[in-house]
């Protein structure tokens, strides 16, 4: 789809009216690589993102030592992701082409054709989520081009030069179609089965790239086969709502999704910059100026102009047409779709697991024996993985009988404050267990499970499974207890640059990391580090503005402020559980905060999820959380009474 003669003119002024900006930005690049071309706050967004751990991250945004030498104090897994990034260590792991080519089976070629089914151009667009996908405005104008053009994915080229089998399915603007030619994009609703494609998520955060970083960009260009241009593009310019990156794209591209090296997408391609003459003309190849009827193939292309993904999601956000509509909110939930595990691949679709059986003998008799090997674990752990949980229901049956006997002694009626006294000593009386800090083995497996047997990181809502967590924190701790051994370094230091996969909602700072607050079942939730390090130990709060706001997945974060993007309601139980168990030890929070906190308990009432916490935690430690027993007592207690003086 070449793209039209307004978008590049329009693009072309940008791009000439950033010169002296950018002029500035390429001489910081020489001198300090990426760190030293953005801005401190995106500079620590984004090592925050990689799990850079924030005391280093911060000397280097900050100017006070050279990141070279931050780096060589870090672990391996942080170390390699900021050598990366100041250009001196190219290597990327092998899992990286995983990650690639589970990123490039979400896109496809758009075709698009007339009224009497023929083809009349091509595009590039991508799965978004599990039923729509975007492209560019000037690729799908509207739902009547939308309504006869298609998309197909697996149109590539396997190993042995031959083409896949590729799947079309149908567009159905119908059920779904916004448009932006401002922005230059059109999220369009799918019809069919998209479960073998996976989706790109859209991620309206900061942090997924600096300037002076490399880009990838997977591609159709001019309709061919799929391709990908890897790590040859370079972020050279970030605008309010366009990213400008070196060109290596092909001409014909519109509508491809732009990479960072974590392969989230940073930007939708929707045109380059041609070189120009004198006069402004755009320039083919052969120097000539571009003519009417040129194709873009012929164009001298000197940059690529994409827009920001974080626009998109404002935009999206913002549009009183989008309010309400369920494949948008899937959308802007910005999920993360599971990884193919290990399977077949039949024409490029992943098909699922294959059980091989092995060779089958046919006895004379007719009857066929099949060799399996059946693997019995019985107790213990096997593989290093820990059990899984015996069968029980998720929801013990018996709870409820347990809720009425756990509060039969607390009187009713009273004033606010006799409320707090008298729930503060049962929670109190009742915590007759007190298990030691030890996520792996006391939340993961079975306390913070949601009912899918999944877990959900607090404030990203990214999916985990048990398995993963346990055996990252296991693995973290064996580094700890290596290093202290070895370099003699403190555990808390240790623990700071090696953190669990855990969040305490009131952070460990503030209660000096002790016993039993450190192990106390009803304030720790599974978060990973990098949501963990980006909130760090600041109090909750509730921006005004939160939905135009710029921030990461995990939250808004402002100096001394905190907003997360999920988890809002069971964040505000579980502190208020604190102060009722704990009084007097939370002194960073005041009469606002229990405000905040109150309404986020009230807009996200408790469902099955905490619950079922509530119970698992009930059988550990003998105390519960009134406020998920008993949602309708918070406004009459006076929570007040638990804050520190």
């Amino acid at each position: 789809m070449d793209i039209p003669p307004e978008v590049l003119e329009q693009t072309q002024a940008r791009f000439t009216r950033r010169d002296p900006e950018r002029a500035v930005t390429m001489q910081h690049l020489t001198v300090g690589g990426p760190l030293a071309a953005d801005s401190r706050f995106r500079v620590e967004a984004r090592l925050t993102r990689l799990g850079v751990p924030l005391p280093d991250a911060r000397a280097v945004a900050e100017g006070h030592e050279d990141a070279l030498t931050v780096a060589a104090r870090l672990p391996d897994d942080a170390r390699l992701p900021l050598e990366r990034i100041i250009g001196a260590n190219d290597l990327v792991g092998v899992a990286y082409l995983d990650l690639a080519r589970a990123a490039a089976r979400s896109v496809g070629r758009v075709v698009l054709k007339d009224a009497q089914g023929r083809t009349v151009g091509f595009g590039t667009g991508w799965l978004c989520g599990p039923h729509a996908i975007l492209t560019n405005h000037h690729v799908l104008e509207d739902a009547a081009a939308a309504r006869t053009s298609v998309i197909e994915f697996n149109y590539e080229l396997k190993p042995d030069g031959t083409l896949r089998d590729r799947v079309t399915l149908d567009l159905d603007p119908d059920t779904l179609f916004l448009t932006s030619e401002t922005l230059d994009y059109s999220l369009v609703a799918v019809k069919g089965d998209t479960s073998a494609f996976g989706w790109l998520p859209l991620f309206g955060t900061t942090g997924k790239v600096l300037v002076g970083e490399a880009l990838s960009i997977v591609q159709h260009p001019s309709g061919e086969p799929k391709q990908i241009a890897l790590r040859e593009n370079r972020l050279v310019d970030l605008l309010p709502d366009f990213l400008h990156y070196e060109t290596d794209t092909a001409p014909g591209s519109s509508g491809s999704p732009v990479f960072s090296d974590s392969w989230e997408v940073v930007a939708l391609h929707h045109s380059g910059v041609p070189r120009t003459d004198a006069q402004g003309r755009p320039l083919r190849r052969d120097g000539q100026p571009l003519q009417p009827g040129d194709s873009d193939t012929l164009i001298d292309w000197i940059a690529n102009e994409g827009v920001r993904v974080s626009r998109i999601v404002e935009d999206l956000r913002a549009r009183p047409d989008a309010a309400g509509n369920a494949i948008v909110a899937e959308v802007l939930a910005a999920q993360r779709p599971p990884l193919p595990g290990p399977s077949e691949v039949r024409g490029g679709a992943e098909v699922g697991r294959v059980l091989d059986l092995g060779a089958i003998t046919v006895g004379p008799d007719g009857v066929a024996t099949l060799p399996v090997t059946l693997r019995l674990r019985v107790g213990g752990e096997e593989g290093g993985q820990p059990s899984p949980p015996p069968a029980r229901p998720y929801l013990d049956p018996e709870d409820a009988g347990h809720v009425a006997a756990y509060y039969a002694g607390v009187p009713e009626g009273g004033t606010p404050q006799a409320r707090f006294l008298a729930l503060s000593d049962l929670v109190t009386r009742t915590h007759t267990r007190t298990p030691t800090y030890d996520p792996a083995d006391e939340l993961y497996p079975w306390v913070d499970l949601w009912p899918d047997g999944k877990l959900r990181s607090l404030y990203s809502a990214r999916e985990h499974t048990p398995g993963e967590l346990i055996a990252a924190d296991r693995a973290a701790q064996e580094r700890r207890t290596t290093l202290a051994a070895r370099e003699g370094l403190s555990v808390d230091a240790l623990e700071e640059a090696l953190p669990y996969n855990c969040e305490h909602v009131v952070p460990q700072s503030w209660f000096g990391k002790r016993e039993p607050m450190r192990g106390d079942l009803h304030h720790l939730f599974a978060c990973e580090p990098g949501c963990n390090s980006f909130r760090g130990n600041t109090p909750y709060f509730d921006f005004p503005d939160y939905g135009e706001a710029v921030r990461s997945d995990c939250g808004r974060r402002d100096p001394g402020e905190f907003e997360p993007a999920h988890g809002k309601g069971a964040a505000a139980r579980a502190t208020l559980y604190f102060l009722l168990r704990y009084p007097g030890v939370v002194r960073q929070y005041g009469e606002r905060h229990l405000a905040t906190l109150l309404a986020w308990h009230t807009a996200e009432p408790p469902a099955e999820w905490e619950r079922h916490r509530n119970a698992a935690i009930f059988g550990r430690q003998g105390n519960r959380n009134p406020l998920i027993d008993h949602p309708e007592w918070a406004d009459g207690i006076a929570f007040s009474e638990g804050l520190g003086r």
